[in-house]
């Protein structure tokens, strides 16, 4: 075993001792990898070793070098959230903006273990909440996914960008059915609340689609528009009715859907009500008819 793995093996061990021993001496090559790729300064990111992590930096360790995967030190201390060592690698020149091998920055890793000190802190130091990974996702899209109010709060700033398949992050949370995520975004005047995907449906279809009720009033209650048409002309109380959701029907009406519209099948949303046999719905759709 020559001195560089050594150096490397002792950093794994945390041996501070030894680590100095080595650094007093000299010649150490800090590039060094293992057959994952990883650096002595990895490592030690890694298990959080802050006097070793400031050891190997001020003796001129490269902090952008990155492992087998394209992780960097930077994303190993942001996914576990060691705000102080991740300050003394920006320090030392780590790359804030840096992507492994699925376009994700230390940001992604950040957001996915919930960090949310930890991601104010890259977004305070320059962190690019506009970068997408490989599969065309944001930050946001991360913290919309996993349900985080407090980090959405932080991104806020990206509330009308969609990611590949069109999606805001308020369908996002919709589809995922995160009501107190929906309530977080909807505090945005700029939030697009009536926005179509590419597969033609506003946050509000989704809603009822997934028979989520409390999310349609939220909507319903923040100005979302019930009589925004599906390309096959069926709106939000079609879907009501066609799930039988009796709920989210009366909330549509209460809001002004309009129930004598056709999709292009001609189809009410009574019509199909009856024609599955749904009487709660039926009976409610009638007596609105008679109202008019």
């Amino acid at each position: 075993m020559d001195i560089n793995e050594m150096f490397l093996n002792a950093c794994k061990n945390g041996q501070k001792g030894v680590i100095q021993a080595f650094l007093k001496k000299g010649g150490i090559d800090f590039d060094k990898r293992d057959k994952y790729g990883n650096t002595s300064l990895m490592y030690v990111c890694l298990k959080g070793y802050k006097d070793i992590t400031k050891l190997i930096l001020d003796n001129g360790a490269n902090t952008n070098l990155a492992n087998n995967e394209s992780i960097t030190p930077l994303h190993a201390v942001s996914e576990n959230g060691n705000k102080e060592i991740a300050e003394m690698l920006l320090g030392s020149g780590a790359d804030i903006n840096a992507t492994d091998k699925n376009g994700e920055i230390p940001l992604m890793y950040a957001i996915t273990e919930k960090r949310t000190t930890m991601v104010k802190f890259l977004v305070e130091k320059g962190a690019d909440i506009s970068i997408k990974d490989n599969q065309e996702h944001k930050a946001i899209d991360y913290a919309t996914a996993n349900g985080l109010r407090d980090i959405i709060a932080i991104l806020i700033s990206d509330i009308t960008e969609t990611n590949i398949t069109g999606d805001t992050p308020l369908y996002q949370a919709c589809y995922n059915e995160q009501s107190e995520v929906v309530k977080e975004l909807l505090k945005n005047e700029n939030v697009p609340i009536n926005s179509i995907n590419d597969e033609g449906n506003t946050p509000l279809v989704i809603a009822c689609i997934r028979e989520n009720t409390l999310i349609a009033n939220i909507l319903l209650e923040a100005n979302a528009d019930p009589n925004i048409a599906l390309l096959d002309g069926n709106t939000a109380l079609h879907f009501a009715s066609s799930w039988n959701n009796k709920y989210i029907a009366e909330s549509l009406l209460k809001y002004n859907a309009n129930i004598n519209a056709q999709n292009e099948n001609g189809q009410t949303a009574l019509i199909i009500a009856a024609q599955k046999g749904y009487n709660d719905v039926v009976k409610l759709l009638l007596e609105k008819t008679l109202m008019l």
